[in-house]
Order: structure tokens, then C-alpha cells, then sequence
């Protein structure tokens, strides 16, 4: 069982259905104004994809509680790491450590950045170089910023 990384350049919703149901609602509006400037990696096995996320290259409207950071970023050509999502039935494989090596072997010359709403992933992140640049918090919801070092 040979595990694949590769561009995603087919049917989107092969990997949106992967996802929890709220993030592919919330993916719907993100994809239809970002997909242009974005791409789709996955983790596929035996042609099933089991991990993936997106690479965006430009503003997106999940970016909002860190607008001024993601135009500083993007324009740096650091790119935004979204929707990073292993199946829950392939978690503690390293999957998602793995998709992280990938891509920055994929584009060897570029920094990479995402935002979680979970802190209990920033150890994850940190594992996989990451480190927490910025929190923020509005309306006690909280958001962590992490880049790749």
C-alpha cells in the first residue's frame, strides 16, 4: 500500500467530502471565490484520497480575524495552509505530518502559515516546524497563527 502525494487536479469534492460537514459548508463560499489561485494536495492510497488540505495564495474570506497578517504574508509569497483534514479512521499514522514534509518539499523555496481554533493543535504544528506568531481573540473565541520555520 504505496502512499501518494500529489496535486489534487480533478473533481474538487473528491476531497471536500472527506472533510466534516461544517467545513465543506464553510468551503463552499472560500472555494468559489479562491479556487483560482489555490491548490489542492492530497495524501491518496490505493486511489482513495485519506488526507489532504489546500494551499491558498491569496486573501481568503476564512482569513478575516488575521486580515493584516495574511496580506503581509501572502505578499511575502508564504502561503496558507487551510483545511488540513486526515481521516479520522487513519489518524495517529503521522499522515498529517507527512502532508506537511510533502509540501514543503513540493515548494522548497516558500514559508507556509495557517490558523487553528483548536490549541491543543498548536503541539501538532510545533512538531512539524511551526511556531505561534500571533493569538487573538474576539468575542472569547480564540485563533492561533503559526508559521513554518
Amino acid at each position: 500500500m504505496a502512499l501518494e502525494f500529489l496535486k489534487h487536479t480533478g473533481n474538487p469534492d473528491n476531497f471536500f467530502k472527506i472533510l466534516p460537514v461544517d467545513w465543506q459548508e464553510a468551503l463552499q463560499l472560500v472555494w468559489a471565490k479562491g479556487s483560482a489561485t489555490s491548490e489542492i494536495f492530497v495524501l491518496k492510497e490505493e486511489n482513495k484520497v485519506i488526507a489532504g488540505g489546500i494551499l491558498f495564495k491569496d486573501i481568503t474570506a476564512d482569513m478575516q480575524f488575521f486580515k493584516e497578517e495574511a496580506q503581509l504574508l501572502l505578499a511575502s509569497k508564504s502561503y496558507y495552509i487551510g483545511y488540513l483534514w486526515v481521516l479520522e479512521a487513519r489518524r495517529g499514522e503521522d499522515l498529517g505530518s507527512l502532508w506537511l514534509k510533502s509540501l514543503k518539499q513540493y515548494y522548497p523555496d516558500n514559508y507556509f502559515w495557517l490558523t487553528i481554533e483548536e490549541e491543543g493543535l498548536i503541539r501538532f504544528y510545533e512538531k512539524n516546524n511551526f511556531k505561534l506568531s500571533f493569538e487573538k481573540e474576539c468575542n472569547s473565541e480564540k485563533e492561533w497563527l503559526l508559521k513554518s520555520i
